[in-house]
């Protein structure tokens, strides 16, 4: 039975979608914001304590609702992505993408030969459910969603060789560190930030590759996709939680002297 990701047809369809970050190692919150609607998660494991287990838990408890579980990896490494693939997951974030080369090679180790490299276990992963989908070394691909984060002023200049590609579905635009790179960390809204992001807007739309990003400065998560930003991902399981302690700790200290 073939497995759809939602997320790709969603994008694919030209549909803004939202989603929130997971950077907790908690399945429960998943779980919750899933039911509650977004069109995906993203699991955190580059920044944070989220370890390859209890990242496999957090896509089962992505997959009660209707929201994708996107991993974000902590790097570039095959081996953990070919892990992440055996254990189901169909969408990742990679970070720190400064080249068509390193681009290409994470392409490559997501893909069975011969259109890549990943290794073969397909009959006994949980990918294929356990072997019950027998067809599954022929659509696995056609399910990946890969986004590949542009953070730096190389990156940038590379942006359109990255996006051209076949098997990148996505520039997503880490505004934070891009802006480190270029001498202005967290200045988002610096003309020299902002020149970089139309930049490599305009690689997207030269290769048919749609965008994702985080709201910034100037920018809120609700108008991104007025602004050529299909895929937004402004909330977080961490300023969430603190948020509502904050402000319950300010209304009690305020009612009480």
């Amino acid at each position: 039975m073939r497995q759809v990701n939602t997320l790709k047809q969603k994008l694919a369809a030209g549909k803004p979608v939202v989603g929130m970050w997971a950077s907790l190692a908690c399945p429960a919150i998943v779980e919750a914001v899933s039911l509650c609607g977004y069109d995906f998660v993203i699991i955190d494991s580059e920044h944070g304590q989220i370890n390859l287990e209890t990242t496999i838990d957090m896509m089962r408890a992505c997959a009660v609702g209707p929201a994708e579980a996107l991993v974000r990896v902590p790097g570039q490494d095959p081996d953990y992505l070919k892990r992440l693939l055996d254990a189901g997951c169909t969408s990742f974030m990679v970070p720190m993408v400064d080249t068509a080369e390193q681009a290409q090679a994470i392409v490559d180790a997501c893909r069975y030969p011969p259109r890549g490299r990943r290794g073969y276990a397909a009959p006994i992963v949980r990918g294929s459910r356990y072997g019950l989908d027998e067809d599954y070394i022929e659509w696995a691909h056609e399910e990946l969603f890969l986004t590949l984060q542009i953070e730096s002023a190389e990156a940038v200049a590379n942006a359109g060789a990255i996006a051209a590609i076949d098997g990148v579905d996505q520039l997503f635009v880490g505004a934070n560190d891009l802006s480190g790179s270029l001498g202005v960390l967290t200045e988002t809204a610096h003309p020299d930030v902002l020149a970089a992001i139309e930049k490599v807007k305009a690689a997207a739309a030269a290769h048919g590759k749609t965008l994702g990003t985080i709201p910034r400065a100037d920018v809120s998560t609700a108008d991104l996709a007025k602004t050529g930003f299909l895929l937004a991902a402004g909330a977080s399981d961490i300023y969430s939680v603190c948020d509502a302690a904050r402000a319950d700790i300010a209304a009690f200290r305020a009612a009480n002297g």
